[in-house]
């Protein structure tokens, strides 16, 4: 993941840096940082970044004005702004704003901002794997378990096994860890394609299932009653 962060003052940008490093950390993800102190700055990389976070007062160049030349290049962009004057807001949402943020930056708010917009986009969340010594790339949604198998390891898509050269460690450490979740010392799985699960066996909504160990029942309910409270509506 690409994140521009541009603001004219250094020890914001620096501030947001730390926080979205930290945000990678927690969630197994990768994500590369630019920092620009200008619009002008901004608008000159030809880099499409997946995440910018941009002041709304930027000099003599205002974040609005920046903003609609980059939802130019990109409309699918998650442009979140930063201000400390909260009546910008209206202005903001003709260029598709995803977050508007206020200053002091609020970390659970920054975290939450991202968590949704990777909820979003975790169906395009590409990995590339090597199969028999050639790359391939598949979406973290084809995925609906990994399994070890020595030091490599074994990709369980909807309707096919891909052999990995990565270790089980290796491959989840490049998907979103909201929802990839261990259950078992061998085993991987995807909350998503969770059907049921009984108190030692996950069973997945593509007819398998994954051993439940008693080492990781406890943290495995957790994670997944939390996905379930944030991403389905209990009828």
């Amino acid at each position: 993941m690409l994140a521009a962060l541009c603001d004219d003052d250094k020890f914001i940008t620096e501030k947001l840096k730390n926080l979205l490093l930290t945000y990678a950390k927690e969630n197994r993800i990768i994500i590369e940082i630019d920092e620009f102190q200008s619009g002008e700055g901004l608008l000159n990389s030809e880099i499409d970044y997946d995440i910018i976070v941009l002041d709304y007062q930027l000099g003599n160049t205002d974040g609005l004005t920046v903003a609609k030349e980059l939802r130019k290049r990109n409309v699918l962009s998650c442009i979140i702004f930063l201000t400390s004057y909260p009546h910008f807001m209206i202005d903001a949402f003709e260029v598709n704003t995803f977050r508007f943020l206020l200053k002091p930056i609020d970390k659970s708010k920054l975290f939450k901002a991202i968590d949704d917009y990777v909820k979003i986009i975790d169906a395009n969340y590409p990995i590339t794997i090597i199969q028999n010594k050639e790359l391939k790339k598949i979406n973290s949604n084809e995925i609906c378990f990994i399994e070890a198998d020595g030091k490599y390891s074994n990709i369980h898509l909807s309707d096919k096994i891909m052999h990995c050269s990565k270790t089980l460690s290796g491959v989840t450490k490049l998907l979103p860890a909201y929802c990839f979740v261990k259950t078992h010392r061998s085993y991987v799985v995807n909350l998503h394609y969770v059907k049921s699960y009984s108190s030692d066996t996950v069973y997945l909504s593509n007819g398998e299932a994954a051993y439940l160990s008693k080492n990781y029942q406890k943290s495995f309910r957790t994670s997944y009653m939390n996905f379930l409270e944030k991403n389905y509506v209990r009828l």
